[in-house]
């Protein structure tokens, strides 16, 4: 029957065909297809409906809208078949039907229905429903109700009301990104996979599902047991859900869970147990506004709802008076900072799980905040730097005030802006206030400075934050850089800035006295610094307000890429804008909502996006409007060859991404694309795994392509406790506990890195011969690359033998490098500095 029909609809209308299959596409790409199978019926009975049989797309869209907009609980869905029913359908309509166990459905083809809500007032098919099982009767069994012709089978017996809420949403979801002109609508829908992990900002696996047996006994689940043919899975699943959301409430937007495929087995042997299925994932959609309170507030002590919350949250209810005067029943979670705030969800729910389904903790494991430990600051609480990064924020502003009141100046101030990663939230380590141990240091006469006593080991790392001012009247000293305020704790570098100063620099005349404007490299690095790099900062600064973990996800993604030595490759800037397009244009996600799914897509985009064919359009503040956004990929393609491999486009930047002007080459980003791909199918298999493993393998880069490694004295390198894998034991760098001096106290040893000031050695000697990578936080290994063309024979010329050796082949000299040198060099350059060389390649003769 089923065969005619789709036979029919087929030779009437071209595309029901293709909207099937669309459909089925959508549903795979958000992992539904295995709990649904749509079969899609346009049916318009009235003569001045608009025909869309010609269009695959629109059927598709109305699909997606009906999914989404229907009004399931106050109006049926009627489906004419050949005109039987009277009426006037003012659109085309489909009808959803969904499969549980059965392979195909039987429909008559005169269908007609009364109420329609399938978690309340399900669907009956039925001719003569009178006569059958009622639906009170299907509710009372199942949670969601599609009774099929017979009157006897519920379609979606297996289907959990979370599941139905998950298809409106993802439907809602798509038809917003569908309508979106600036959406590849196409490629997001149905091209990009939505796995639970990239999708969900929380996921949590239960494990050793037996203890559900236990569950079903506590929740009085027997008869319903027996339902399921003792399935304990099937029977529990629905109450723990719905004990979940009762709890996480507000804090939630959205619960989905997965279900195990149904095993096959031979029938020569007994089927698999219960016990043995794959852990059962659940995934939470948070809402930030109340997911990191720590405070759960009930009702006041004589309302009748009292009991009802003190049932639900058993001993940690407790009353409370609070200042407005009212005393309430009320649950307060410990959290000291943000990053310890975002397991309160976790305690909510192995608390609820323990106490109401004899679920213990151990059977609950969560996939998220596994790698907070790679970007952890402080010693003592151990945070994300979210808390950090804001008291460098607060400091700026307090000396952004004292700028401001500087009186009797020369010339005076227009505005203060900070250039600062730090104060955008995205430096991987923010800085933190110093309390300097003098004993460690010696004070050189006629100096505001310090420097370590000799032998000492290298001495704290402080970075000095970078912005656009005046010179201060406190605490204050010049710097080769610029001036340099020391207040609180925190070092600041003021730069003084002229806002004409680039266009001066573009200017020059002619020997006829002509004004002329050339560009020129030191006006655009200039311009970088003091127009690009401010603008950036405040609305990456404003994102970050909108956005609560943009910060931290930026900060994950550039600790990967400098683990993996791409830092210098892909620029920090180039890195706050690929992830802030993970938040401006998440489709087909909604914007993260936890630093780890956050992570996760940024891996995901950079493995992923055609970078050869497309430019990637950050629209800050949605600037950008669609017409301007297609005139931007229309001169990106008719001018792609004389364009950077990676070409991020802003507002402010429409023509030549100038984060990404100079670097990555196309080797580099070719890399990149395959590490992040890697790295990805790792975290997702070793956290979809249902165990507790080392995330930590996916920042430590391959070393088996390099040549040679130089293996570095931990002793001097400042940022040895930032590494990936930091050592048990850490070295004092002339710091100790404590608050910093009020008055800041002696100038510190500002911005001194001796492994970046060697490595700058080795490139300006042997750049030409040689690449040369390392992870500035932390890394004890520098990675040599010899270049391709290095070892070619070159024509012997007296001015061309920096590090190269004469070799005369049939009296024709030439020269070739001279490896035997050239590691010597590295060794003596870095005297103090170099442990060993460790040699990994055989591609020359020494």
């Amino acid at each position: 029957m089923y065969d005619m029909l789709n036979a029919r609809l087929q030779q009437q209308y071209g595309c029901f065909g293709v909207v099937c299959r669309l459909a089925k596409r959508w549903l795979a790409s958000q992992f539904l297809l295995p709990h649904v199978i749509i079969i899609v019926w346009c049916v318009y009975t009235s003569s001045d409906t608009t025909p869309f049989h010609s269009s695959p797309q629109v059927g598709f869209l109305r699909f997606l809208h009906l999914l989404s907009t229907f009004d399931w609980k106050n109006n049926p869905l009627i489906v004419n078949l050949n005109g039987k029913l009277t009426g006037k359908l003012q659109l085309g309509y489909f009808t959803l039907l969904f499969r549980a166990s059965k392979p195909f459905l039987l429909l008559s083809e005169k269908l007609s229905a009364t109420s329609t809500d399938l978690t309340e007032n399900g669907i009956t098919l039925a001719k003569n429903p009178d006569s059958k099982p009622s639906l009170p009767e299907f509710h009372a069994a199942f949670s969601v109700v599609f009774v099929d012709p017979s009157g006897h089978l519920n379609l979606l017996a297996d289907m959990t009301v979370f599941t139905y809420k998950r298809i409106q949403h993802e439907a809602s979801l798509s038809l917003t990104f569908w309508d979106d002109p600036t959406v590849d609508g196409f490629q997001a829908l149905l091209m990009t996979p939505k796995s639970m992990l990239r999708t969900y900002d929380n996921v949590f696996k239960l494990v050793n599902l037996v203890k559900l047996q236990t569950s079903c006994k506590k929740l009085l689940l027997l008869n319903e047991l027996m339902d399921h043919s003792g399935n304990y899975v099937l029977t529990a699943l629905p109450f723990v859900l719905s004990l979940l959301q009762r709890g996480l409430g507000e804090r939630i937007h959205l619960l989905v869970h997965s279900l195990p495929q149904d095993p096959e087995w031979p029938v020569d042997s007994a089927p698999p147990k219960h016990k043995d299925q794959p852990p059962l994932s659940i995934g939470l959609l948070l809402n930030l506004e109340h997911a990191l309170s720590v405070l759960e507030r009930g009702p006041p002590a004589d309302n009748p709802k009292a009991a009802e919350f003190r049932q639900l949250w058993g001993s940690l209810s407790q009353l409370r008076r609070f200042q407005d005067g009212a005393i309430t029943e009320a649950v307060l979670w410990s959290g000291n900072s943000i990053s310890h705030r975002r397991f309160i969800v976790l305690k909510i729910i192995n608390h609820l799980l323990e106490l109401h389904a004899d679920i213990p903790k151990s059977c609950i494991i969560v996939a998220g905040g596994q790698l907070d430990d790679v970007i952890a600051c402080g010693i003592q609480n151990h945070t994300t730097g979210e808390e950090e990064s804001l008291e460098v924020v607060q400091s700026y502003d307090d000396l952004s005030r004292k700028l401001w009141q500087l009186k009797d100046l020369p010339l005076s101030i227009t505005s203060v802006q900070g250039a600062h990663q730090a104060l955008r939230y995205t430096q991987v380590f923010p800085p933190v206030p110093v309390r300097l141990d003098y004993s460690f240091f010696e004070k050189k006469k006629n100096r505001l400075g310090l420097v370590p006593k000799e032998n000492n080991p290298c001495p704290c790392y402080i970075a000095p934050i970078k912005g656009n001012g005046i010179q201060t009247l406190f605490n204050l000293s010049t710097h080769q850089n610029g001036i340099v305020s020391h207040d609180d704790g925190l070092v600041f570098r003021i730069q003084v800035a002229y806002h004409r100063e680039p266009q001066i620099l573009r200017e020059s005349l002619t020997p006829e006295g002509m004004l002329i404007y050339r560009d020129n490299a030191e006006a655009q690095a200039l311009e970088l610094e003091t127009l690009h790099k401010p603008f950036l900062t405040s609305t990456l600064h404003g994102l970050q307000q909108q956005y609560g973990c943009f910060g931290v996800v930026c900060r994950l993604a550039k600790r990967w890429l400098a683990s993996q030595f791409l830092l210098e490759d892909i620029r920090e800037e180039a890195t706050d804008l690929l992830v802030a397009s993970l938040f401006l244009h998440p489709a087909p996600f909604t914007p993260p909502s936890s630093p780890q799914v956050g992570f996760l897509r940024f891996l995901h985009l950079l493995s992923t996006f055609d970078w050869k064919n497309n430019p990637l359009i950050v629209n800050l503040n949605g600037k950008l409007t669609a017409v301007e956004q297609t005139d931007i990929k229309n001169d990106f393609v008719a001018s792609r060859e004389s364009l950077p491999t990676m070409f991020i486009v802003t507002p402010n930047d429409k023509k030549v991404s100038v984060w990404t002007k100079e670097a990555p080459s196309v080797q580099m980003l070719q890399r990149a694309v395959m590490l992040a791909a890697e790295s990805l199918r790792v975290l997702e298999t070793r956290l979809d795994s249902g165990e507790k493993q080392d995330m930590r393998v996916a920042f430590r880069p391959p070393l088996e392509a390099y040549d040679v490694l130089i293996h570095l004295d931990s002793k001097q390198v400042p940022l040895l406790a930032k590494a990936v894998d930091p050592p048990v034991n850490t070295f004092q760098r002339g710091t100790h506990g404590g608050q910093p001096y009020a008055s800041g106290g002696a100038l510190p040893v500002i911005d001194y890195d001796p492994v970046r000031l060697y490595l700058s050695e080795l490139r300006d000697a042997f750049g030409d011969l040689a690449l040369f990578f390392y992870d500035p936080y932390g890394g004890t290994v520098i990675a040599v690359l010899w270049k391709p063309n290095a070892f070619e024979p070159k024509p012997f010329k007296t001015s061309l033998m920096n590090a190269r050796r004469v070799k005369v082949n049939d009296d024709v000299a030439t020269t070739v490098p001279n490896v035997e040198a050239i590691l010597q060099d590295f060794r003596i350059i870095g005297e103090g500095l170099v442990k060993r060389l460790e040699l990994r390649t055989e591609k020359w003769v020494v």
